[in-house]
Parts: C-alpha cells; structure tokens; sequence
C-alpha cells in the first residue's frame, strides 16, 4: 500500500513534467523519476498493471516531446548549414579582378565583415558537417584578406617607387637651382 501511494505521487510528479517549459530538463526529470519508480517496491496484483499505466502514459508525452525538440533541432540544423553554404558562396563569388582601387577594397571589406558577423549569428549546423563548412568558410575568408594584404603591399611598393622618383627630381631641381644658364635650366624644370 506505502508502495502505490510513493508511485502515485511519482505518476503525478510525471503529469506535472508535461507542463515544464524545458523540455530537456523535463526529460532528465523524468529519468531520475523512472529510477525512482525502479527504487520502489511493487504494488498490489490488481493495482499493478493501472498504476504502471498511468506513468507509462505521463512518460511518453514527455519522450514524444523531447523527440520533437530534437527533430526540429535537426530541422534548423539543416537551415542553418544552407544559410552557411549561402555565405560561403558568397565569399567564393568575389571577383577580385574587379577590385582595384583602395574604395573597392573598403567597400568589399566591409561586406566580408558583415558576412562574417552573419556567420556568428547563424546557430550550429549538423556534427557531420561542422568541420567541413567551417573549413570552406575559414578558407574563403583567408583567400579574401591574403588578396587584401597583396593589394595594399603593392600599393606600397608602388608609393615607395614614386617616393624614390620624386626624391630624384627634388635632387635634379637642387642642382640646378643655382644655374645661370636660365634658358637650359627653365627646359630642364619643366
């Protein structure tokens, strides 16, 4: 008799567990109260097969639900991956023969930033592919700054070379700075 009331007051607790807004929580919930039930004594013949009932009911609305969280998990897992492949692409896409200038450089800059920080928004994708897609993006990523640092570094072979030409003016100009052959002087100035 101490036995069904201690399964009763399990059964209810497993009633109360539909209500639980966590349902990962309620499912844990829910294990701690089958071990408890296991715990317990049995029960009367005739009292057995209904009480056994009752908390095998309360138990498959919670595994029914926690199987439904984990599928729509999965569901927004597969989202979440084409939403990343979607970006990768986009990274991939970029036409670097069209960037030449310092403002295509900041305009694409900026949009491989906004990219990435839509990248950290997007929540996690299937274990399968993890790895994979963070890969392909990490790479993507790193093609598109490699090609960024050339471009500057070439600017800055180039601005070394203009400085190196106007220092060599600035010293021709010197020299005839002093000439009193004006004609010759104005000619070579110019």
């Amino acid at each position: 008799k101490k036995n069904l009331e201690l399964k009763s007051e399990l059964c209810i607790a497993a009633e109360k567990l539909e209500d639980e807004e966590d349902i990962v929580s309620a499912f844990y919930q829910l294990q701690n109260l089958h071990q408890e039930w296991r715990d317990i004594g049995p029960v009367s013949r005739r009292d057995r097969e209904a009480i056994w009932e009752r908390f095998k009911t309360a138990s498959t609305l919670i595994n029914k639900k926690y199987q439904a969280h984990f599928e729509s998990l999965k569901g927004k897992e597969e989202e979440n991956l084409e939403a990343k492949t979607a970006l990768c692409e986009k990274l991939e896409a970029i036409d670097y023969s069209k960037l030449n200038t310092i403002r295509d450089w900041n305009r694409k800059v900026k949009e491989v930033l906004d990219i990435q920080k839509q990248w950290r928004g997007i929540g996690y994708v299937p274990k399968k592919w993890n790895t994979k897609i963070y890969e392909r993006y990490r790479a993507a990523c790193d093609f598109f700054f490699r090609n960024k640092n050339e471009f500057y570094n070439s600017l800055h072979g180039e601005m070394d070379e203009n400085l190196k030409k106007r220092m060599a003016l600035i010293e021709r100009a010197e020299e005839l700075k002093d000439s009193t052959d004006w004609r010759r002087t104005t000619q070579e100035m110019i």
